[in-house]
Formats: C-alpha cells, sequence, structure tokens
C-alpha cells in the first residue's frame, strides 16, 4: 500500500506522505507471550485490515488494560489515529509510547508523521532523524524525511534521501515510488522510468507503479 496518490499532469501532488506504522509489526517488538494479549493483537490486524480504524484502536485500547506500558500496543493505537488523520491523538499517543520505551523507533516515526501533518516541520525533522539514529538499517525513517522534504517542496533533497532509503534496503517499495515521482515532476522521463521498473521487478503486482509508468511512456514514449 503506498500513502499518497501523485498525478502526473499537470504535476504531482505535494502532500505530507506518511508511512503509518500501525498494525504492521514493528521490528524491534518481540512477540506478546499473553494469550489475552495475542487475542487482541489479532482483533486489532483483522479490524483494520477491514478499515475498521476505531474497533483496532479498541481492541489495543485492550491490550493496554493487561499491560499499561505495551509500546507495541501504544505506538499502533497512534499510528492508527494517523490513518484516520486524528493527528493531535497521533501525537499524545507517540510520546506515550516513547515514554514507555525510549529507544522505539516506531513511534518516534509515527511522532513525525503527526508533526510532520500538523505543520511542524522542524519537530518532524527532529523525530525522523532520533529513529534514523536509533535504527540506521531500517529505510523508513530515510524515506519520512524525504516526504518532509517534499512536503516543503525541496525536490533535491527529497531525491536524495529517497535514494539513500533504497540503499539501505534495496527492496523498499516506496523508496522507488518517490524517486519516480520526483524524477517524473521535474520531467526526468528516463530516471522515472527506471525506478518504477525496479519498483516492478520487486513487485510484479504494484498497479499504481503499473500506471505511473504507463502514463510517463504514453507522455514521453
Amino acid at each position: 500500500m503506498r500513502y499518497r496518490q501523485f498525478l502526473l499532469i499537470p504535476a504531482v501532488l505535494l502532500c505530507f506522505a506518511q508511512i503509518i506504522i500501525g498494525q504492521t509489526k514493528p521490528q524491534d517488538c518481540s512477540d506478546p507471550k499473553d494469550p489475552r494479549v495475542v487475542a487482541y493483537v489479532k482483533e486489532g490486524l483483522l479490524e483494520e485490515d477491514q478499515n475498521n480504524f476505531e474497533a483496532a484502536i479498541n481492541a489495543n485500547k485492550k491490550i493496554l488494560e493487561i499491560e499499561p506500558k505495551n509500546e507495541c500496543a501504544l505506538s499502533t493505537i497512534a499510528g492508527l489515529n494517523g490513518k484516520v488523520q486524528n493527528f493531535e491523538q497521533e501525537m499524545l499517543w507517540a510520546k506515550r509510547a516513547i515514554q514507555a520505551n525510549p529507544k522505539f523507533v516506531n513511534a518516534y516515526i509515527n511522532l513525525g508523521n503527526a508533526q510532520g501533518s500538523l505543520g511542524d516541520v522542524i519537530a518532524a525533522e527532529q523525530s525522523f532523524k532520533k529513529a534514523a539514529e536509533l535504527e540506521p538499517k531500517n529505510p523508513v525513517p530515510v524515506y519520512s524525511l524525504g516526504a518532509l522534504a517534499e512536503q516543503q517542496r525541496k525536490t533535491p533533497d527529497a531525491i536524495e534521501f529517497y535514494k539513500k532509503s533504497v540503499a539501505i534496503d534495496p527492496k523498499f517499495e516506496d523508496g522507488y515510488f518517490g524517486l519516480s515521482a520526483m524524477y517524473a515532476n521535474l520531467k526526468r522521463f528516463a530516471e522515472a522510468k527506471v525506478a518504477l521498473k525496479k519498483l516492478l521487478e520487486i513487485n510484479p503486482n504494484a498497479q499504481d507503479a503499473k500506471e505511473m509508468l504507463l502514463e510517463i511512456e504514453q507522455e514521453k514514449p
């Protein structure tokens, strides 16, 4: 799933591109041992898959009744609030997750997403840099810095961050998608096609990449 929409003509839609960390299992989060927590995690995943975000939030709140400092549940609630564009709540819950575990990377990403969406660019940048510092081999914080640069119409900076994200993880689809959109905005269509074709090598079923590639080839064969 991509977290924004791109328009090639007349221009790419510039908006803050959240990497939404909801129920996706965090890299630094251990598997729950309490069977009640396991059940609520599954419930939350099911509700989120069906776009029942409030129900997913409630499932994670039930986890907190059992484990009040469960950083995974706290950060998940933050990400789910981001999905429903309740950015103040996303920020609140992300801060609670950080209090529970100051080294929890996904919480900083959710915090940066909320800050960026609320227009606090400096704070968002600090949050994403902290996430990158904590987990330098994770492409998401660097990608998020690219999205933040894009929000500020700093296209060359966005390109460099997106390049870095795919250097960290050569199979990181969103990095290639971001690159293709930025190149297309600059009318560097050959480079945009290279990025899209690389994405499609990784995921041949990426419909958004197929559509963008087709549009580029129709515009600039």
